[in-house]
């Protein structure tokens, strides 16, 4: 064989392997290895992350501190300051886990530990007093005219028998006793109407810390602290079709729930909230579904952005959207733009917005002292979309009580009789990666995607060269061989 047929079929070669390997055979791999890493398989290390994550998310809770309690309770309107954050460290674990292998699924329940960070709390303690409305009374008040107006009188004599240091709708107590350790409700009257709502208390005391058979403890968060939610998430596994991975099919055994009007609200889809499908397109929806609102909630693309040298997606999302209106429990009375009615989901009458009424202007009127703004209160979420991983979550939401005059009842007849949606308090729920984890994806993703795709352009111009070089020799061969003229 010939110096340029030699060059040639070496050239053509190393061009062959430059494209194959560099345009199909990694880019394959790199996709099938994705793919088979994102899957829930039960001998995992994404299951074992996935279950019981290695770091924890940072949680954050700000109170809404009633500075004019005395003018309030007269009918004047309310003014707050906020007060926070309380800084804690969430381990959000998933327990009771149980496979289903023919159905490439895996039901379970969230168990949600909150530890208090001192240092990143400070100056604040928890021992602060806060003033509030009282929820328990504004929830037990709301709920009984909703359902059942005619027992507004008992519920007005009860009162004084449960709460019996309570003089005014505003409830006084430090910030751990609110979030956590709980206010008293009294159930040691013998009286008949205390007697007969502390026997639905009893019978319905899942959201109460309950001290003995007379006493329960209402609190925020106190009974989510290190305790197995019963809510039941079933999702899919991934191992059959790696792109539904995370997609959750059933809540508590049921494939749609019942809590809003509209067939389309009730339909259950997106994600547990904790794990995404890869290969993230600027037009993916990324629905994610909570039984904390008994909703799925779909984020929207903001534009591209850059965490930590990752070159990542950023996505914002509203409370609710204006095109959806099955959301609204009374559709002769829908809530404004922005805010989303929890009554039927939660058992109690709490609305949710975003922070400070962030996008809910409708209600920034309705009190003093909110200020809010995209960066401090709105959603904020950066996705890798090559691997799906959130890289950085910022997920907010207040949680409001409407306030008005209750003629009946003796703690609310001197409220103003215009109905306010009153701010509670709201939480912060947030990962933030450190280059410690995104280098993780960085060197085992990007340096070997980066590599290759030098290599397959360097192997692919050694082809070039090669057949360039043959082309050379053939022509100098050429040129410089002897003709011998033919007689």
């Amino acid at each position: 064989m010939g110096a340029p047929t030699t060059l040639t079929v070496i050239g053509i070669l190393f061009l062959l392997f430059g494209v194959f390997v560099g345009w199909v055979a990694f880019p394959k791999m790199i996709h099938s290895k994705i793919l088979e890493s994102k899957s829930l398989n039960p001998h995992s290390k994404m299951r074992e992350m996935w279950s019981h994550p290695p770091i924890s998310a940072d949680f954050k809770i700000y109170l809404f501190n009633v500075t004019n309690p005395e003018e309030a309770q007269k009918g004047e309107k309310i003014v707050v300051k906020e007060i926070g954050p309380y800084f804690y460290h969430e381990w959000k674990e998933k327990e009771n886990l149980i496979d289903d292998v023919e159905n490439d699924t895996v039901e379970f329940s969230f168990k949600n530990t909150f530890i208090f960070d001192e240092e990143k709390s400070r100056p604040l303690t928890g021992e602060e007093i806060i003033v509030m409305p009282h929820m328990a009374i504004v929830g037990m008040v709301s709920m009984t005219k909703m359902l059942k107006p005619g027992a507004l009188g008992m519920v007005n004599k009860a009162i004084p028998f449960l709460y019996p240091e309570q003089d005014s709708i505003f409830m006084k107590g430090t910030a751990n006793e609110i979030m956590w350790t709980g206010l008293d409700i009294n159930c040691t009257s013998t009286e008949f109407a205390a007697t007969a709502i502390c026997t639905q208390i009893r019978q319905n005391s899942e959201s109460l810390h309950k001290v003995d058979d007379n006493h329960f403890m209402f609190s925020l968060l106190g009974v989510k602290n290190g305790t197995i939610e019963r809510n039941r998430y079933t999702v899919k596994r991934g191992l059959k079709s790696p792109m539904d991975v995370g997609q959750v099919i059933r809540f508590n055994g049921k494939d749609k729930i019942n809590t809003w009007p509209g067939d389309e609200c009730n339909q259950i889809y997106g994600t547990d909230t904790t794990i995404f499908q890869p290969f993230i397109k600027r037009e993916t929806i990324l629905a994610s579904f909570s039984g904390d609102i008994c909703r799925a909630l779909a984020p929207d693309y903001v534009q591209d952005a850059v965490y930590n040298g990752l070159h990542v997606f950023e996505y914002t999302a509203s409370m609710i959207k204006d095109e959806e209106k099955c959301y609204c429990l009374n559709p002769g009375n829908c809530l404004k733009s922005g805010a989303l009615d929890l009554t039927k989901c939660a058992g109690a009458p709490v609305i949710a917005t975003l922070p400070h009424f962030l996008k809910a202007d409708g209600y920034l009127n309705d009190v003093v002292g909110l200020n809010p703004t995209i960066e401090d209160h709105g959603i904020k979420m950066y996705f890798e979309p090559m691997t799906g991983s959130p890289l950085l979550g910022f997920k907010r939401m207040q949680f409001n009580m409407f306030l008005k005059k209750e003629s009946k009842i003796a703690l609310m007849k001197e409220l103003s009789q215009e109905e306010r949606l009153i701010p509670l308090f709201w939480v912060e729920e947030g990962v933030a990666l450190n280059k410690t984890w995104t280098g993780l994806i960085k060197n085992k993703l990007y340096l070997p995607i980066a590599i290759v795709k030098y290599v397959k352009y360097v192997v692919v111009l050694f082809g070039v060269v090669f057949i360039i070089l043959a082309v050379i020799v053939n022509y100098n061969s050429v040129k410089t061989m002897e003709v011998t003229p033919k007689y």
